[in-house]
């Protein structure tokens, strides 16, 4: 029997589905990956939460992972985390006494020292920059201002000076040679050719593997987690543009350029996944497991040929239709969040913000959700479909303020909204309820069957079976996993 007392490094690749790792292998038969699927215990997500409007989206899935539970109440990427409910996988490992570390996590702000040693990095969507150790927060100002810049496409000029500076810290922090050589040849293409700017948001998990990995060899914790978007993001884009079949079903003109990315990225998780497994030589009793909370899969193109509502200017937005002071939250596009001063406030920009209607088309703003005191809601890109499609950006908008008769109007920019393209053009893939579980290590049997296993079932599953301590109280899966 192996041992119940074994660490964890729990790599979560986000949205990340076996069809993705198929392809990779077959054309890296010699990856790290590889050597993973070939003598380890490989397994397939499956994410079945009642939340129909929802239910798929990672702010949600993750946590139905950390917590193996679906009632933990979180919906939107910048929800006031006073409504989340559960004890996360973390949460319990630390009241059992192990120590901890997390890098990026999804809704995993506000940091914490952790009790019992560690680090805590919160994920790129955090309200504040803080982490611990201290020594990350500047790393974390730059992740923040990455994803704010690149939320809706990747093309936003680079602020050198900025850049360069984050530069020389991460180089203090841990960034190999290897990394900085990577960026380096990145931006050199970029100016070459203005299709790899779409390439940036997978670049972020350079660095940040780097400072983690530092960090985890460094302190060692028991449970240690790192999260990363990058390949779930060139999959959304460029799925169509790599994957067999999808240009001939969907009768779409693929690049080569695009079509390169999810290998790309997928390059990035490799190399990484061979430090860890070098690490392991020296450490056997650690046990990696890489997973996706669900996976993804090839849709229908919608818009090809015009750009997309996009918001510019929030304070104008609150202004004009009279809410209270307001800031913006980080989201992932075409998601938005308001954070006000408190939960009143909130519930009362509901009303305000559905009352904007396109002439001719639809409501702009859908997916209404208050919690605490920030409000989420979505724009729908749809609503100009019976207006003008020629150019959006001559919509017109009607809406009512707050405490004001019906019947105001205006422009797109009247209301902090703008009419964009976007580099790469539209999704091409989107999510499935089916992800990705792969286990190495010891006491890991090597098992291909890649058997359906409930989502619940990874957080009590590594807490009893690996970790060896006892599930959260809150926790609803059965720990049937990775004995």
């Amino acid at each position: 029997m192996p041992s119940r007392n074994r660490d964890v490094i729990l790599y979560e690749l986000n949205e990340v589905p076996w069809e993705v790792v198929d392809y990779y292998v077959q054309r890296r038969p010699a990856s790290n990956l590889a050597a993973l699927i070939n003598g380890g215990q490989s397994l397939t997500t499956i994410h079945e939460d009642s939340e129909k409007l929802q239910g798929l989206q990672p702010w949600r899935t993750w946590p139905s992972l950390h917590t193996s539970s679906y009632d933990h109440n979180s919906f939107d990427l910048g929800q006031d985390p006073a409504a989340f409910r559960g004890e996360a996988i973390w949460d319990v490992a630390e009241n059992a006494g192990l120590s901890v570390g997390l890098f990026g996590p999804l809704q995993s702000w506000p940091p914490r020292q952790f009790a019992h040693g560690g680090f805590y990095v919160p994920d790129t969507f955090s309200k504040d920059s803080k982490t611990y150790p201290p020594q990350m927060q500047r790393f974390q100002q730059f992740n923040l201002a990455m994803t704010s810049e690149n939320s809706f496409s990747a093309d936003a000029p680079l602020d050198l000076k900025t850049f360069l500076a984050t530069g020389v810290d991460l180089v203090r922090q841990g960034l190999t040679p290897r990394s900085a050589s990577t960026l380096a040849i990145h931006l050199i293409r970029e100016r070459k050719d203005p299709r790899y700017k779409a390439f940036r948001p997978s670049l972020q998990v350079v660095p940040s593997f780097d400072l983690y990995w530092r960090l985890h060899r460094k302190i060692e914790p028991r449970l240690s987690i790192f999260f990363t978007n990058h390949v779930a993001s060139m999959m959304h884009r460029f799925w169509g543009d790599a994957i067999p079949g999808y240009t001939e079903k969907h009768n779409y003109v693929a690049d080569d350029v695009y079509g390169s990315f999810i290998v790309a990225a997928m390059d990035f998780t490799d190399q990484q996944l061979g430090r860890i497994r070098k690490y392991m030589a020296s450490h056997p009793q650690t046990v990696v497991v890489v997973a996706a909370s669900m996976g993804q899969g090839p849709i229908e193109i919608r818009f090809t040929d015009r750009g997309l509502f996009v918001l510019e200017d929030h304070q104008r937005l609150v202004s004009q239709l009279g809410l209270k002071p307001a800031e913006l939250g980080l989201a992932m596009y075409p998601m938005l969040s308001l954070i006000f001063a408190d939960e009143a406030d909130a519930a009362a920009a509901v009303g305000p913000l559905a009352s904007v209607v396109a002439e001719g088309g639809g409501p702009l703003f859908t997916r209404f959700r208050p919690e605490g005191r920030t409000l989420s809601f979505a724009i729908d890109n749809f609503a100009v479909e019976k207006a003008d499609e020629e150019s959006g950006k001559s919509t017109r908008l009607q809406y009512t303020p707050a405490g004001q008769q019906p019947g105001a109007a205006g422009a797109l920019n009247d209301l902090g909204l703008g009419f964009r393209a976007r580099i790469g053009g539209d999704n091409t893939a989107y999510h499935v309820p089916e992800g990705i579980l792969l286990a190495y290590g010891q006491g890991i049997s090597a098992e291909p069957s890649r058997k359906e296993v409930d989502v619940l079932d990874v957080a009590p599953s590594l807490l009893s079976n690996v970790l060896g301590v006892d599930p959260g109280s809150t926790m609803q899966g059965i720990p049937t996993l990775f004995n």
